[in-house]
């Protein structure tokens, strides 16, 4: 008699390259029906076709070799059944016409840095008497845009119980560093961080943006998930450093975005380099990690920032800002259809 637990065991043998992660642990056996000694498998296996169609072949052989007697109809699903439960809200941020998500696959790699920096440059670009750009920082966990603005600005509420975003060096921010003391760890499950992102969305006056940015939270948890399946957001952009893990992890949170219908913009490489008094520059901790993971994702690197110690603080030194100009042109060419 098979059984589905000994089905799906056997095929977590099966690893999606060129990851060392198993299929069923990435979620692609999507059904999985046993009735004596016949099975349906169905799968879905991502949009390379010819990837898709080799992890399907293996599985039949795999099955067939482990479960002598048994049969096996083990199906390719052309699209995920799971992005028919993405329901997003089409009204939410209406006034807001370019929504970037700012992730990463793991924590650590200056995702927040980015997307202060380049909330920042799009100011810039934007520049106007009444501020055209947004930060939502969703870290709920591990909120830090007050951080690096170097400000804390308590938000306000207007007559319509509104929250009032506080405005930052000409950007409209709001952050849950804003609403907690800094030593207050905020011990919330996943759906009171749903919640609280929600209410970022639909709570909050923004009024007529050109751009917001949102910081993710790192990974590919609820948080994210839910973000992705509620805001309509126009492109993401994933933050990497020079390693493999964090090449890895990246196209990993890539692939979330991809499978969710939202557009990936491109990858950004933090901490690329240290730049030598002399103008050379000198990768610390290698090249082509970065190179690697956007090749593979079929996407580009948008920018590669330098490993600079003002890009910590609430003043970025010239050629930060520089670097965080160009990333703004590639972001705003990628969402105006240029690229991707």
């Amino acid at each position: 008699m098979l059984e589905k637990d000994k089905i799906l065991k056997v095929l977590s043998e099966i690893k999606y390259p060129p990851y060392d992660r198993d299929i069923v642990s990435f979620g692609m056996v999507k059904y999985v029906k046993a009735e004596g000694s016949r099975a349906q498998v169905r799968i879905f296996a991502g949009a390379d076709a010819q990837r898709a169609r080799e992890i399907v072949r293996k599985a039949s052989e795999l099955l067939t070799s482990s479960f002598p007697g048994c049969e096996f109809d083990v199906e390719l699903l052309k699209e995920d059944p799971s992005s028919a439960l993405v329901s997003v809200n089409e009204n939410l941020l209406a006034n807001v016409r370019w929504k970037i998500a700012v992730a990463s696959g793991k924590g650590g790699v200056g995702k927040s840095t980015v997307a202060v920096n380049l909330a920042r440059a799009l100011a810039r670009k934007f520049s106007a008497s009444v501020p055209r750009v947004g930060l939502m920082d969703c870290d709920v966990y591990g909120p830090s845009a007050t951080i690096l603005f170097g400000r804390k600005e308590f938000p306000a509420v207007d007559e319509e119980r509104k929250i009032i975003p506080p405005q930052i060096d000409g950007i409209k921010v709001i952050s849950m560093g804003m609403l907690v003391d800094d030593d207050q760890p905020l011990i919330w499950r996943g759906p009171m961080v749903s919640s609280a992102l929600k209410q970022f969305a639909e709570d909050v006056d923004w009024g007529d943006l050109d751009a917001m940015v949102m910081d993710f939270p790192p990974g590919t948890g609820d948080a994210v998930l839910s973000m992705v399946q509620t805001v309509p957001i126009s492109g993401a952009l994933i933050v990497t450093t020079p390693n493999s893990l964090a090449a890895q992890t990246a196209a990993r949170g890539a692939m979330l975005f991809g499978k969710s219908n939202v557009k990936i913009l491109g990858l950004v490489e933090n901490m690329a380099y240290f730049q030598m008094p002399d103008g050379s520059k000198e990768f610390v901790f290698g090249e082509g990690y970065a190179d690697g993971a956007a090749a593979h994702l079929g996407i580009p690197v948008l920018a590669r920032i330098p490993i600079d110690k003002s890009l910590y603080s609430s003043a970025p030194s010239e050629s930060v800002s520089a670097a965080f100009d160009a990333l703004a042109d590639e972001v705003l060419k990628a969402l105006e259809g240029g690229r991707g």
